[in-house]
């Protein structure tokens, strides 16, 4: 098993963005990283894990356009050169951007903006790891802040999603261009959010394969393949999509390294049913053999690596352990059959606050979420790291793996 990989990662999402009244959601404070980061990673390379998904906080790097300070991002960095057996995999960019760039995403100046950061972090950080993340999951973020309106720049509907998503696959495009431009050796995982989705009768299997193809919006637009894909250009185009976007794709298009798969069993599989007003997708719960259904689709139509970038079960320690022997064990039979499958991501490392945070006016303590292999308690203003039997479970795999 010595070209596989577990990796575990840090909820990283930064939304700090405030004009509507909402709280910033800076997992890195809500969760008290910023100040425990050095033990964090620790408990991470302490589990045997080879590889942790890394977040880099844009927001807090480049605080005024155009300077950039590296301060708290020198001592993780360096961190990561005295433990090179705990290899990071770069998340350049986590939702959020920093507050001076206004209206966010759909600024024109996003797409240069970002890929100008994506350089200057490796410019002065090449030497510490060749992977990277130029943004994590295209697609929900297009949703929530083109299509519900949730986030910044709370756009709503089709159009938003669309506009969203184009901003978003230009600065992927230009942040790969960039970081392979000083590092041509460097690995991009492109990392989304992955669906599958069951008719429940086979006049629902075209609504179906449309959400389907929805899925795999982001992977057909940084390859230049939306203008051949015969379900998703009319319907882009119906809501805002050019012959110009569709033309820059062509010619500036990127080849992902590795594909990032994130699999939620709780939030990865739909059902497609007739509802009063339409086609609803209520979720259903998703199995490893759903799992394996989704890396099938990807190794046939890209024909490059796999890895499991994030995947883990929202409840009690025994689901949680439940999801991890069941996951692995379907990993372990399709790598048998001889499948190019890279790695095995648990997402979050630590457990996480609830998005909602935002708005729910709720303390953190209130807002904790059960994913984590280590549980965070509060004690006097403190959120202490305690091992629970999912770590244990964890560690005991990996020690499986590598005997």
């Amino acid at each position: 098993m010595d070209n596989f990989s577990f990796a575990v990662g840090i909820e990283d999402t930064f939304v700090t963005q405030t004009e509507r009244g909402e709280r910033p959601l800076d997992e890195y404070v809500l969760t008290q990283h910023y100040e425990n980061w050095k033990a964090d990673l620790t408990l991470a390379k302490n589990t045997g894990a080879r590889m942790i998904r890394y977040g880099i906080p844009w927001h807090q790097v480049e605080e005024t356009r155009g300077i950039y300070n590296w301060s708290w991002v020198d001592q993780v960095m360096d961190y990561f050169r005295e433990n090179p057996d705990l290899v990071p995999i770069i998340d350049l960019m986590h939702y959020g951007t920093p507050r001076w760039l206004k209206q966010e995403f759909i600024n024109r100046e996003y797409p240069e903006a970002v890929a100008r950061y994506a350089k200057a972090f490796f410019q002065r950080y090449q030497d510490v790891t060749p992977y990277f993340t130029p943004l994590n999951e295209p697609y929900v973020n297009a949703e929530y802040c083109g299509l519900l309106g949730k986030w910044p720049p709370y756009q709503e509907g089709l159009a938003g999603f669309n506009q969203l998503m184009m901003q978003l696959g230009k600065g992927i495009v230009m942040t790969v261009e960039e970081v392979k431009s000083i590092l041509p050796d460097s690995i991009a995982v492109h990392v989304d959010a992955t669906k599958k989705y069951i008719a429940k009768d086979a006049s629902l299997e075209m609504e179906r394969d449309r959400w389907s193809e929805l899925s795999m919006y982001s992977w057909e637009m940084i390859q230049g393949k939306l203008g051949d894909n015969d379900v998703l250009r009319p319907w882009i185009q119906e809501h805002g999509v050019t012959d110009g976007d569709l033309n820059w794709f062509s010619e500036r298009k990127i080849t992902p390294d590795i594909v990032g798969v994130n699999f939620y069993p709780q939030f990865s599989v739909h059902d497609v049913e007739r509802g009063p007003s339409g086609v609803r997708l209520p979720h259903r719960m998703g199995t490893g053999r759903d799992m394996i259904d989704i890396i099938d689709r990807f190794l046939e139509r890209y024909q490059k690596p796999v890895f499991i970038t994030e995947t883990s079960y929202r409840g009690t320690e025994q689901e949680r352990i439940d999801w991890l022997h069941e996951s692995l064990q379907e990993i372990k039979q399709e790598r048998k059959s001889g499948k190019d499958i890279l790695g095995y991501t648990w997402f979050p490392f630590l457990d996480l606050v609830d998005w909602e945070y935002r708005t729910s006016g709720k303390s953190v303590e209130e807002e904790l979420l059960p994913f984590g292999l280590y549980t965070l308690q509060s004690k006097n203003g403190q959120l202490i790291r305690m091992k629970n039997t999912v770590g244990d479970a964890f560690e005991q795999e990996i020690k499986k793996f590598y005997p």
